[in-house]
């Protein structure tokens, strides 16, 4: 389905029981394969769902639907399937996980923007530019930056799952990090500013809020965790 390659275009994903596989290319064209989706039984042909009463407008267990500059697409099916959805790379990306028999999540190639709410679906971003917006509460997630976009804040955030980020070396931003039983692990040489630290008072313990700038500082990005350690690398 066309939809354009431009940044105010935006595709919109409602998904469950699925792996899903976002991929950005350089067309104005939505394509969408899958892989293992098992279609209703012939017995209920000629018969609706009443459990997911979304409209199978694709063949595919899937319902799409284009208004303006926005792409829906919405499960409409209760079978276990995955996805593999290419999308123009400027497009923008909102991900919701709507229940909890998520599968996992791969987003790749994209220069728009991304918004990903989660479950417990494990997701793996890579050669992203942002902003990056996502929250999950059991899945791990771990962004491969290509640049960090400087338009807008990022943030990231788990309840139980790790946090891993990789950024280029020469990235420009202000971190805002907290993991309230967890530890912040980094190869960047920050500017720390930790709570306590106004006070010549040494951090102990962790838990508190760890302001820190790299390369000077440029747009903010927050990363939070509850339970689990936040990693944030140079790209190699």
């Amino acid at each position: 389905m066309k939809l354009g390659n431009g940044k105010e275009k935006q595709v919109q994903l409602s998904m469950f029981n699925s792996d899903v596989e976002i991929i950005g290319h350089n067309s104005d064209e939505v394509i969408i394969e899958t892989r293992e989706y098992n279609a209703p039984p012939q017995r209920a042909e000629g018969l609706k769902p009443l459990y997911n009463q979304m409209e199978d407008n694709t063949s595919l267990g899937l319902s799409v639907e284009k208004k303006g500059d926005i792409l829906t697409i919405a499960k409409a099916s209760r079978s276990d399937a995955k996805y593999t959805i290419r999308v123009p790379r400027n497009a923008s990306i909102l991900y919701k996980e709507t229940n909890w028999t998520g599968g996992d999540l791969r987003i790749s190639d994209l220069d728009g923007e991304i918004e990903a709410r989660l479950n417990n679906a494990e997701a793996t971003f890579t050669n992203v530019s942002g902003p990056v917006v996502a929250n999950t509460t059991a899945g791990m997630l771990k962004v491969v930056f290509s640049s960090l976009a400087q338009s807008k804040p990022s943030a990231l955030s788990s309840v139980a799952g790790e946090i891993d980020i990789t950024l280029p070396a020469n990235t420009k931003a202000n971190f805002k990090l907290k993991s309230l039983q967890g530890e912040v692990y980094t190869d960047f040489n920050m500017d720390l500013k930790q709570e306590g630290k106004e006070n010549n008072m040494n951090l102990i313990g962790g838990g508190g809020n760890i302001d820190g700038k790299t390369n000077g500082g440029g747009v903010e990005m927050s990363v939070q965790s509850i339970s689990s350690d936040i990693f944030i690398r140079k790209k190699k």
